[in-house]
Order: C-alpha cells, then sequence, then structure tokens
C-alpha cells in the first residue's frame, strides 16, 4: 500500500527579482515498510524535497498525500497535529532540549499531542530496551554522547508510531562507530514494520535502504534497488558506481 505519493512536486523561491527553481517535478511514490533513501549533491533539491514532505514548507505546485491526506490542503491550523501524528524526524543535530531529561525529551510530541501519563511510559516501555537507552533516561542531553543523543531522539520520533519517519542526514554528527550503531538500529526498526525516508551523503547509510533514490537539478532522475539477498557493503558498492555513472551523465 501507498503511504506518501508525490507527483509531479516544484518548488519556486523568489528573492527580489531573482526565481530559483528548487524542484521542478519531483515524482516517487513509497510503500509501506520500505526504507528508501535520497541522495545528491549540495543544491540538488533534496532538503527541500525532505521540508515540504514534513509539512514545514509548501510546494508551489503538485500533489502530495501522506496516509491518504493531501497536504497541501491542510489548514494551517491543522498541520501541527497532522505531523506529530503521521511523522516522526531525526535530525542530524539531534534537536534535544538540554532543559528537559531524555525522558521528557522523548514525551515531549505526546506531551504537546495531550496523551495521558499511562500511554506515555506504556510507549517508551515498549522502546527502550530495543533502543538500549533504559540506563540514560533520567540524564540530560548534555551528559549522553551523541550516539546516545541520537538513540533519544529516534525514540522521540517513534513513539509517536508515526506513518513516516523522515531523517535527514542522522549519522552526520557522529564518529564511525556511533554511525554504524545508529544506521544498524535504523535497519532494525524498519525490519519491524516503520517506513522509512532518509536523505544522507553518505555511501554506508543509504546502503542501509532496500531503494535509493538519486535527485539532481531539482528531479529524481535514477534509482536502484537493493537485492533481497544483497549485502550491504555489495548494495553500497553498486551505489557508488551509479553515482560515478550519473555523474559522468551515463546510464548506471
Amino acid at each position: 500500500m501507498k503511504i506518501l505519493e508525490c507527483k509531479n512536486i516544484k518548488k519556486l523561491y523568489k528573492i527580489k527579482n531573482v526565481t530559483t527553481e528548487a524542484l521542478k517535478g519531483v515524482n516517487f511514490s513509497v510503500e509501506e515498510g520500505e526504507f528508501i533513501s535520497i541522495m545528491g549533491e549540495s543544491g540538488a533539491g533534496k532538503t527541500t524535497l525532505l521540508n515540504i514532505i514534513a509539512t514545514l514548507d509548501k510546494a508551489t505546485s503538485g500533489t502530495l498525500m501522506l496516509n491518504g491526506n493531501d497536504i497541501g490542503k491542510l489548514k494551517t491550523s491543522d498541520i501541527s497535529m497532522f505531523r506529530r501524528k503521521e511523522l516522526g524526524f531525526v535530525f542530524q543535530d539531534f534537536n534535544l532540549l538540554d532543559q528537559f531529561n531524555n525522558r521528557e525529551n522523548i514525551y515531549l510530541p505526546l506531551v504537546l499531542s495531550d496523551e495521558k501519563p499511562d500511554l506515555m511510559k506504556e510507549r517508551l516501555d515498549e522502546i527502550q530496551e530495543r533502543l538500549g537507552i533504559r540506563e540514560i533516561l533520567d540524564k540530560y542531553p548534555y551528559e549522553i554522547s551523541g550516539g546516545q543523543k541520537q538513540r533519544v531522539a529516534i525514540a522521540r520520533a517513534i513513539i509517536t508510531i508515526p506513518t513516516l519517519l523522515l531523517a535527514d542526514e542522522p549519522t552526520g554528527a557522529l564518529d564511525s562507530t556511533s554511525s554504524e550503531m545508529i544506521l544498524n538500529l535504523f535497519q532494525k526498526i524498519n525490519e519491524e514494520g516503520q517506513t522509512v525516508l532518509l536523505v544522507t551523503h553518505s555511501l554506508r547509510a543509504a546502503a542501509c535502504a532496500k531503494r535509493v533514490l538519486f535527485i539532481r537539478d531539482g528531479v529524481v532522475f535514477h534509482e536502484i534497488y537493493r537485492g533481497e539477498d544483497e549485502s550491504r557493503n555489495n548494495f553500497m558498492e553498486r551505489i557508488s558506481q551509479a553515482e560515478f555513472m550519473l555523474g559522468r551523465g551515463k546510464k548506471a
């Protein structure tokens, strides 16, 4: 079942008398349970596209359907609630609040949705062991490592049971060991049924996905799939080859 459909998404920015076309007609869909990576050079339109899907920005034209809802037709007053219900977010810089401990940071989207404390505890109990965060719940973000911060951020993103989990360079601020741990965690979450859309420059991060979309000059111009029994290292090599060939203007 398709949970996300992007149809001819365009985005124009006008600064003074200069108009820039950030997205020129993006088309793709996401099936429930998929893990998709989006790759492309800086300025290709990845972040613009992610922000539109995240309801943080609006497309100039085109249709974006998420879980049967036309995002472009949402009322401004409904967007925040829709975002908390349907979407989970994981960012490169974690976006945790230092004045709250880790448990409170994780609970935040449920608090904003006026959920009952019993439900919050139940949801956290279900994920704390899987994410390896039980021992750090009562600590503050400034007391833990980058890898631990990202695990807390992932917990905050999935505690709402979102339709779609969005990740923007989630390993960009981490060392190689912590990055590998977080990537393995994303794979595990996906294997448990969570649909994931990840934007990254990293070949290793992209290779965790089952499908990679390449975006350039505001359009999705190529995609490759990971074989059912294909190793991550082999898929990473194929992604690298595709990047090289596409960068030279040849068909991968």
